[in-house]
C-alpha cells in the first residue's frame, strides 16, 4: 500500500494509529457513595478514542490522538494525561477565546470553550450505574476535517475512530465522513467501532448515518446488542458477521457478544472466537476501549487472531483498574493471552462475570463495559 499520495504526506508513515474524537474530565465519588452525599470527586481522563490510543500506546505502537482542547488548565490537564501513557497529542488544535462574556464591568471579558464531562456514580447490584453528561458545545464538537488531516499528513497505518466522535455535531459527522472517505487517497486502513449511545441520538438516526459510513470502514467493530438494536441482525453472532460484511464489505469485521467473547471474520482466517475471562470488575468503564486497543495492536504485529486473543485479554485487564484508561503492558496482556478457536464453544450455564460489563445506563451485567 501506497503512503505517498495524500498531499504532503511522507513515504512511510509516521504513526501506527491516528485515532480522533472527544476526551472529557470524568467525575466520580468513591465506592458505595451517590453523587448526592459525595464530599469530593476523583477525576480523570476519557474518551472513547483516547482510551483506545493510551491502551495501544502502552503496547508499544506510535499512536497520535486528535481532537479540539480549550486552550486553559483544564484542557491542558487532558493532553498531559495522555501524554502519560506515550500518546502523541502535538496535533490537538488549541481552542482560545471563543466565548465572550460580561466581565461585570460593562465590558466584554475573552473566554476559552470548554472539555465535555461527565459524572459516573457507579452502582453495584442491586443499584446500577448512572451518568450524567454535560458535553453539549464542548470545544471537541467543533473538531473540523482540517484538524484531521493536518494530522493525517504525518502518515499512518490505520485510523480509528467511532460512531460517537460522528454523533457529537455536524463538524464531527463531516469530519468523520472525509477521514473514512479519503482512505485510499490518504494510504491508510480505516477502523471503527460502532459504540452507539443512546444519550446522543436514536437507532433510527445511527442506522441512517453508519449506512453511509461503514461502507468505507476496513476494520468493524460492534456489539451484538448495537447490530441488534441499529440494524435489526439479531440472529447467531456468526450470521450478524456475515450480514454486516455483506453489507458494507468490511475487511475485517469483529462482534462481542452480550454472553461473553467475541467472534471475528476476516477472508485470510475465516471465523474466530474467544471467550471471556472471568474476572471481578473494580471500575466497569473503558474495557471495550481496551478490546479495541488489543485488537488493532494485534493486526498491526501480527493478525486477527493475535489481535482477538490480545484484546479480550486486555479488555479483562482492564476491568481491574479504577479509570477509563488502562495501565496493563504488553507483557501483562501477553501472559494472559490464550489462543483464539475456530469453533464455538457450547454457551455457558455458569453465571460469573465476563469481560465486558454494565452500560452506563445502568443496566444489568453483560460482556462488554460502557465507554465514555
Amino acid at each position: 500500500m501506497s503512503y505517498s499520495s495524500l498531499s504532503g504526506a511522507p513515504s512511510r508513515p509516521r504513526y501506527d494509529v491516528i485515532t480522533f474524537g472527544e476526551t472529557m474530565i470524568r467525575f466520580s465519588p468513591v465506592d458505595g457513595e451517590m453523587l448526592e452525599q459525595a464530599d469530593y470527586l476523583r477525576a480523570d481522563a476519557a474518551g472513547t478514542e483516547s482510551n483506545m490510543g493510551a491502551a495501544l500506546a502502552r503496547m508499544g505502537a506510535d499512536v497520535a490522538w486528535v481532537s479540539v482542547l480549550p486552550d486553559h488548565p483544564a484542557g491542558r490537564w487532558i493532553a498531559s494525561r495522555l501524554a502519560q501513557h506515550g500518546v502523541d497529542t502535538s496535533h490537538v488544535a488549541w481552542q482560545g477565546d471563543t466565548d465572550k462574556q460580561s466581565d461585570g464591568r460593562g465590558e466584554q471579558a475573552t473566554w476559552p470553550g470548554r472539555p465535555g464531562v461527565f459524572f459516573l456514580e457507579p452502582g453495584s447490584p442491586p443499584r446500577g450505574s448512572r451518568v450524567v453528561y454535560d458535553r453539549a458545545g464542548s470545544a471537541a464538537t467543533g473538531m473540523t476535517p482540517a484538524v484531521v488531516e493536518e494530522a493525517l499528513r504525518s502518515g499512518a497505518r490505520i485510523v480509528h475512530t467511532s460512531g460517537i466522535t460522528a454523533s457529537l455535531s455536524p463538524d464531527c459527522m463531516e469530519t468523520v465522513t472525509r477521514v473514512l472517505g479519503n482512505r485510499a487517497e490518504g494510504g491508510y486502513r480505516t477502523s471503527f467501532d460502532i459504540n452507539y449511545r443512546a444519550k446522543l441520538w436514536s437507532p433510527e438516526e445511527a442506522r441512517i448515518v453508519l449506512e453511509s459510513l461503514l461502507d468505507q470502514v476496513d476494520i468493524l467493530v460492534s456489539t451484538s446488542d448495537d447490530a441488534a438494536l441499529i440494524f435489526g441482525l439479531d440472529g447467531a453472532p456468526e450470521e450478524t458477521v456475515e450480514a454486516l460484511h455483506g453489507r458494507f464489505g468490511n475487511e475485517i469485521v469483529v462482534l462481542t457478544l452480550s454472553e461473553g467473547g467475541a467472534v471475528g471474520w476476516s477472508s485470510e482466517t475465516g471465523l474466530l472466537y474467544t471467550d471471556p475471562y472471568v474476572v471481578e470488575p473494580v471500575d466497569r468503564l473503558g474495557a471495550g476501549d481496551a478490546f479495541d486497543a488489543g485488537l488493532l495492536y494485534g493486526l498491526l504485529r501480527d493478525d486477527l487472531s493475535t489481535g482477538m486473543s490480545y484484546g479480550t485479554a486486555l479488555s479483562a485487564l482492564c476491568l481491574s483498574e479504577r479509570g477509563d484508561m488502562t495501565w496493563s503492558t504488553l507483557e501483562e496482556v501477553k501472559q494472559m493471552a490464550r489462543p483464539v478457536r475456530t469453533a464455538r464453544s457450547a454457551p455457558s450455564t455458569g453465571s460469573s462475570p465476563s469481560t465486558r460489563p454494565a452500560s452506563s445506563t445502568g443496566t444489568a451485567p453483560s460482556t462488554r463495559p460502557a465507554r465514555s
